[in-house]
């Protein structure tokens, strides 16, 4: 580990530790006095200072650091992993990579000038960038954990600017913004006093502590960085992102006389990207615009209740998560600021009841206070309580006449000694009884017409919807077996099936279950089409889908003229310990959020591999139109810079893995793009044949497209997303390669990224030979 000098004058060190005042097991010492139990870092350490107790490097320092330990610091900059070793730091037993390991029962790490900016412990690597993990700087084992007076920063996409010694100053690592880790703490408590927290993306300011206390402390971060169960007090907060938070749960976290700095040009901020419970007394939110729009989460549970008391934006009152009132709770005043958020347990935040089912207990943990249920009116003629107070409820239904769902709060308010009450919600929906699954008024029947077969079939719903599932498959030759699923019913009843080649000489099979919007499922009825001719094709055969109809259940095999929902983790992603689970399915047909808009095709599983096999032949020019909607919104589209892309293929033999495609990956170049390049496949193995473009393009409405033409491959990228001010890369990717010839037709398109917020929404497809 390197020693850094401070190039602070003896006199000057002399004259701090002379002033220093530590508090030690409450005692006030008004010099330092070094033993087993008192150490001291201090990179002007020289040989003659060689003494027991005084060190110049913070590895050698904790290692002896004994079951209860205070360690001073004097001013300077102490790296905790060197930032010039070469090594990839790699995690071990599944855990992140971390810069140092503390184990020490009490702990307290204590800078010995009150300028916090003056002593710092610095990391500077992160996820793809020095480490293969979220590289932590600190893992610190500790009942209960003191710090103050300090700088800890991961460096990694910050600049180190020190400003006593510019010497020491260090450019950061990349521009690029990943992962990195400033500590987590395993124990009872954390307690940081004028400490300044110094990263982006997953900040994590010594997050793990049962019970985490912060005061007069800076934190710098952008996403998923804050600590979610934590009491904030006279901190300054800059976020240079959208959602500071990942989640708060428990008690959550409370911020009390605090300032929130936004130092980037969003129109909407949130503070959780997950929700959870907030608390906000006396604080003040600043940014450079007063039309944004602030909010606890981007999409809120109607369970969700956050505290606000004086809260301002830009000196004016404002309340917070405005577009869903009910989530916020303002308080008129506190006869005392309270130590910890107000908070009430509660057994469940969701709940759903049938009309003539079992009734629903609730619970929650009063701890002394006085705890009052209500149902509010008009639905507490729908449903009553057992009793009004007491920490169990017994929830029933009052009213049989319910013909739609019927959703609202069961809400618990407790009041503790200081008058300071909390808030418990269960969200509640009542659904009304079913009815049996409707009778067929007209038997269902296969008709084909036009290059599509349809099923025709009425049911007796008496003005309901009809919501029967309907699943399409082919025959095999002896029409004893379905030999493929072709088209399932992701988005209501799949009334059509266009024809494909490989069904001529076949017939279909058509298997419905009757139901409506408030019925049962019905028993199976299956259908048996004619079998099919080579005039009921419309040609040229064009492939075309919006991905309703992908059966997300893992297929069993290649079939032509099929799709293929499968999991498949590329060699090229061997350096990258993740696995999926085969039993799941690896797709779902649904909503989501950020910027993937209406309904579509999702990635459930990392390693999810979308694939068709044409019908047997030889195959030429071919074309691919693809339009996509990213989750991500900044343009990097996926979760990290860790082996995640998306793989669009044409071209393609789904049996050997060969063919050609457009690889669209996220990179360590650039925090908000992607690179985009041209691929080869050969039996799995994949070769890029195209130089790489980096660009901002793949966000909310983007197109894809690919064509084949003789040797000639070439993709075209674009998006309706209009192109970020401050970046300079293309907004359009367009690449060429030449390639030799294959005669497959198939699709695939591979996705290795992490799910949840880092999927890519599928929603429309059209293929042509």
């Amino acid at each position: 580990m390197r020693v850094i000098s401070n190039n602070y004058t003896r006199w000057h060190l002399l004259v701090m530790l002379l002033l220093a005042v530590a508090t030690v097991e409450a005692q006030t010492v008004w010099r330092l006095q070094l033993d087993e139990h008192h150490l001291l870092l201090d990179a002007d350490a020289e040989s003659a200072d060689n003494q027991a107790f005084v060190f110049n490097d913070f590895q050698e320092a904790v290692k002896h650091l004994g079951d209860s330990c205070v360690l001073y610091v004097a001013p300077g900059v102490y790296w905790v992993d060197d930032p010039d070793d070469p090594e990839i730091k790699v995690g071990k037993d599944g855990r992140e990579p971390f810069g140092c390991v503390v184990r020490c029962r009490n702990l307290r790490i204590i800078g010995l000038d009150p300028q916090a900016q003056n002593t710092v412990l610095a990391a500077q690597r992160g996820q793809t960038q020095g480490a293969i993990g979220n590289f932590t700087m600190l893992d610190i084992w500790s009942d209960s954990l003191v710090v103050e007076n300090l700088t800890l920063g991961n460096f990694c996409n910050v600049d180190l600017d020190y400003h006593q010694n510019p010497a020491l100053s260090r450019k950061k690592r990349s521009d690029a913004i990943t992962q990195a880790h400033v500590g987590y703490v395993h124990g009872r408590s954390l307690t940081a006093r004028n400490v300044r927290f110094i990263s982006r993306l997953n900040l994590n300011p010594l997050n793990g502590a049962e019970h985490s206390y912060y005061e007069n402390c800076h934190f710098e971060c952008t996403d998923d960085a804050m600590n979610g169960t934590a009491v904030y007090r006279h901190c300054t907060i800059d976020l240079y992102g959208q959602k500071p938070f990942w989640s708060t749960f428990g008690r959550g976290a409370m911020f009390v006389d605090c300032d929130f700095n936004v130092m980037t040009n969003n129109r909407e901020m949130y503070f959780c990207k997950q929700g959870g419970p907030l608390t906000l007394i006396d604080c003040r939110y600043h940014a450079p615009s007063d039309s944004i729009y602030i909010g606890w989460t981007a999409y809120p549970q109607k369970w969700l209740r956050c505290y606000q008391k004086n809260f301002t934006f830009n000196g004016k009152p404002y309340i917070i998560g405005s577009r869903q009132r009910e989530n916020t709770i303002v308080i008129d005043a506190l006869a005392v600021q309270p130590d910890e958020p107000p908070y009430l347990a509660i057994s469940r935040h969701e709940a759903e009841m049938q009309v003539g089912g079992q009734p629903l207990r609730l619970h929650v943990r009063s701890e002394g206070r006085k705890v009052v249920w209500q149902i509010p009116a008009p639905y507490n003629q729908i449903a009553a309580l057992d009793t009004a107070t007491g920490d169990s409820v017994v929830v029933s239904v009052a009213c049989d006449l319910i013909g739609e769902p019927v959703c609202f709060p069961v809400t618990a308010y407790a009041v503790d000694s200081r008058n300071v009450g909390a808030v418990a919600v269960c969200q509640l929906t009542i659904q009304p009884p079913l009815s049996a699954a409707p009778n067929f008024l007209k038997e269902p029947v296969v008709k084909i017409k036009d290059g599509v077969a349809r099923i025709d079939y009425q049911l007796d719903l008496q003005g309901r919807k009809d919501q029967s599932r309907i699943v399409w498959g082919r025959l095999d030759s002896d029409d004893c077996q379905q030999e493929a699923f072709l088209a399932d019913s992701n988005d209501g009843p799949q009334y059509a099936y266009k024809l494909r080649p490989s069904d001529v000489g076949r017939r279909l099979i058509v298997s419905l279950r009757p139901a409506s919007d408030r019925s049962v499922k019905g028993e199976l009825t299956q259908v048996v089409s004619r079998q099919i001719r080579a005039k009921d094709i419309n040609q040229p055969y064009r492939l075309e889908t919006d991905f309703s109809d992908i059966c997300c259940n893992t297929s069993k095999g290649l079939v032509p003229d099929a799709w293929q929902a499968d999991g498949y983790k590329p060699a090229d992603t061997a350096e990258y310990p993740w696995t999926f689970d085969p039993k799941k399915p690896m797709w779902e047909y649904g909503e989501v959020f950020n910027g993937a808009v209406g309904r579509g095709l999702l990635q459930a599983q990392r390693g999810a591999r979308l694939m068709y096999t044409p019908a047997q032949g030889s195959y030429r020019d071919m074309t691919l139109t693809l339009q996509v909607d990213p989750t991500k919104t900044a343009g990097q589209g996926f979760g990290s810079a860790t082996g995640q892309y998306m793989d669009v293929c044409l071209k393609f033999d789904t049996h050997t893995l060969t063919g050609y495609g457009l690889r669209i990956i996220r990179t360590t170049k650039h925090a908000k793009a992607v690179d985009f390049y041209l691929v080869a496949y050969h039996n799995g193995k994949v070769s890029q044949i195209s130089e790489a473009v980096s660009a901002t393009c793949y966000r909310t409405g983007c197109t894809i497209s690919l064509a084949v033409k003789g040797r000639l491959l070439t993709a075209h990228v674009e998006t309706a997303t209009p192109k970020p001010q401050e970046s300079s890369l293309p907004h359009v990717v367009d690449l060429s390669a030449q390639i030799e010839p294959v005669p497959f037709g198939g699709i695939a398109i591979q996705h290795t990224g992490s799910c949840g917020e880092s999927t890519t929404m599928l929603h429309h497809l059209v293929a042509t030979w």
